[in-house]
C-alpha cells in the first residue's frame, strides 16, 4: 500500500507544476495581447482621427476653392471706371460689388463691409450646416488688388490668395461689323454687306430680354456671321436668307449662326474731345433752312430743328439734349456729329432724322489752315456719337468715314450707304432694316478704338499669385 501510494503521488505533484506554469503563461499572454489590442485600436483611433482631420481640411480647402472661383468670375464681370487705379480703383470695386452682392439671395440680408482700406465680404452659406466661404479685398503696395477667400467647414478655416491686376478693356464689339443690344430685325430686301472680307460685317445681338434675339424675314442678307449672346435665345429666319454665304435651301445657313457666343463688352460715350469745338449757337431764333453752312455749331436743348435745303456741317455739330433733329434735302457734313447723353427711356424726344441725301466725310478732310479745326483733325475715326439718341436713315448717306453709335437704328426705304467703322446700338432696343436700305461695312481702316469711345477698366487674375495661406 505504501510503495504504491509513494509511486501515484510524485506525477501528480509534476503536473500540478506544469498547469500552474501553463496559467501563468496564459495570463502573460492575455496580458500582452490585450496590450497589443489596446495599442492598435489607439493606433486605428488616431488614424480615422488623422482621416477626419485631413477630410476636414479637404473640404475646407474645396470651401476656399470655390470661394476664389466664385469671386473671380464676380470680379471680372464688374466694369470699373476708365483709367481708375489705386485707392479710386479699390472704392469703385466697392461701390460695384454692393451694387451686385447685397439683396441677394448669397449674402442673405447681409452687406457687402468697407472702412477705405479693406473691403469686407460675408460668410457665404454652401450647405445646411453652414459651411462656406468670406471674402476681403485690399491693395497691395504695387496697386492690385488682393483677393483672400476664407473657407469654413465644422471647425476648419483655410485661406487662399490670388491677386487681380486693373486693365483696360477689351475692344471685343469692335470685332463686329454691327453689334447691337437690342434685337436685330431685319425684313424686306435689307442687306448688311462687307466692303472687303465677310468678318467685317459680322453682326451680334446683345439682347437677353427677347429670346428672339434676331428676326430676318424676306431676302435679307448678312455677308458675316450671325452671333447672338444668350445662350437660350434663337434667331428666327424666314424666307429668303442667306447668311455668311449660305442660304437657307444650302442647308449649312445654321453653320453661321451662333447661339450663346457670352456677353460683350460695350464701350461708352466720352464727347469732351469734341464739346469745347461746339463754339457757335444754334436756338430757335436761327435760320436753318436754305443753302446755308455752319461751322462748330452747339445747337441748344429744346431747339428741334429742321435743316432743309443746301446745308453744309463743318466741324463739330454738338446737340444738347432735349432735341428733334431732322434733315432734308441735301446735306453735306465734313465732320462728326456728337450729343449729350439723353439717358434710357428718351428716344420720342431726342432723335436724329436723315431724310434726304446725305453726303460725308470725316475731321480728317477738314482744312489745315483754319484756326477753328486746329487739333480737330487728330480727333479721328467717328462720324455719329449719340447715346440716348435714336437715328433714322430713310434717304442715301454715301460714305460714313467713322464709327456711328446711338442707341437706336433705324434704316427704313432705300436707306443706303457704306460706314467704314463698326456701328454700335447701344440699348436694348431692335436694330431695324426695312425695305430696300443696304449698308456696307468697311472696317479696314478701324482697328483703333475711334474717339469718342472709351472702355470701361476691368480686373484681370493674375494666377501666379496664387497661394494657400
Amino acid at each position: 500500500m505504501n510503495k504504491i501510494d509513494v509511486e501515484t503521488r510524485g506525477p501528480v505533484r509534476h503536473a500540478a507544476r506544469q498547469g500552474g506554469f501553463a496559467y501563468v503563461m496564459a495570463l502573460i499572454m492575455l496580458a500582452l495581447f490585450a496590450s497589443l489590442a489596446a495599442a492598435f485600436a489607439a493606433d486605428v483611433n488616431l488614424d480615422l482621427r488623422k482621416a477626419d482631420n485631413q477630410l476636414c481640411v479637404n473640404k475646407t480647402r474645396l470651401q476656399a476653392e470655390s470661394g476664389i472661383a466664385f469671386y473671380s468670375r464676380t470680379l471680372q464681370e464688374i466694369a470699373l471706371p476708365p483709367g481708375v487705379v489705386g485707392q479710386e480703383a479699390l472704392d469703385a470695386l466697392a461701390t460695384s460689388l454692393r451694387a451686385k452682392l447685397d439683396g441677394t439671395v448669397n449674402l442673405v440680408g447681409q452687406s457687402v463691409g468697407y472702412d477705405g482700406t479693406q473691403i469686407s465680404i460675408p460668410h457665404i452659406v454652401l450647405d445646411e450646416n453652414g459651411n462656406g466661404f468670406s471674402a476681403t479685398l485690399s491693395l497691395n503696395p504695387d496697386q492690385t488688388v488682393c483677393l483672400v477667400v476664407r473657407g469654413r467647414n465644422g471647425g476648419c478655416t483655410r485661406q487662399v490668395r490670388l491677386d487681380f491686376g486693373v486693365v483696360e478693356g477689351k475692344h471685343t464689339e469692335f470685332d463686329f461689323g454691327l453689334a447691337s443690344k437690342g434685337k436685330i430685325k431685319l425684313t424686306g430686301n435689307a442687306r448688311i454687306k462687307s466692303a472687303n472680307e465677310p468678318s467685317e460685317a459680322t453682326v451680334l445681338g446683345a439682347t437677353y430680354s427677347d429670346l428672339e434675339a434676331a428676326r430676318l424675314t424676306g431676302n435679307c442678307e448678312i455677308d458675316g456671321d450671325l452671333l447672338i449672346s444668350n445662350p437660350k435665345a434663337h434667331a428666327t429666319l424666314i424666307g429668303n436668307i442667306a447668311i455668311g454665304g449660305a442660304s437657307q435651301q444650302s442647308g449649312d445657313i445654321h453653320d453661321h449662326v451662333r447661339i450663346g457666343v457670352g456677353d460683350v463688352e460695350f464701350p461708352e460715350a466720352d464727347p469732351s474731345a469734341f464739346e469745347p469745338f461746339a463754339t457757335n449757337v444754334v436756338d430757335s431764333s436761327t435760320n436753318t433752312s436754305g443753302k446755308k453752312t455752319f461751322v462748330n455749331i452747339r445747337i441748344l436743348a429744346g431747339t428741334d430743328p429742321t435743316f432743309a435745303g443746301n446745308i453744309t456741317l463743318k466741324g463739330v455739330t454738338f446737340i444738347e439734349t432735349p432735341n428733334k433733329v431732322t434733315f432734308t434735302g441735301n446735306l453735306q457734313i465734313d465732320g462728326v456729329i456728337v450729343t449729350q447723353d439723353a439717358g434710357e427711356g428718351g428716344l420720342d424726344d431726342n432723335y436724329l432724322h436723315f431724310t434726304g441725301n446725305t453726303v460725308t466725310s470725316g475731321v480728317e478732310s477738314l482744312p489745315d489752315d483754319q484756326s477753328e479745326f486746329a487739333g480737330l483733325k487728330e480727333l479721328d475715326g467717328t462720324f455719329l456719337l449719340a447715346p440716348g439718341f435714336s437715328a433714322k436713315f430713310t434717304g442715301n448717306f454715301g460714305t460714313v468715314n467713322g464709327a456711328m453709335a446711338a442707341d437706336e437704328f433705324r434704316m427704313t426705304g432705300n436707306a443706303a450707304g457704306t460706314v467704314r467703322g463698326p456701328i454700335i446700338n447701344w440699348a436694348d432696343t431692335p436694330f431695324k432694316m426695312t425695305g430696300n436700305a443696304r449698308v456696307t461695312i468697311d472696317r479696314s481702316g478701324s482697328s483703333t478704338l475711334p474717339r469718342g469711345f472709351i472702355m470701361p477698366s476691368g480686373l484681370d487674375p493674375l494666377p501666379r499669385t496664387y497661394q494657400e495661406l
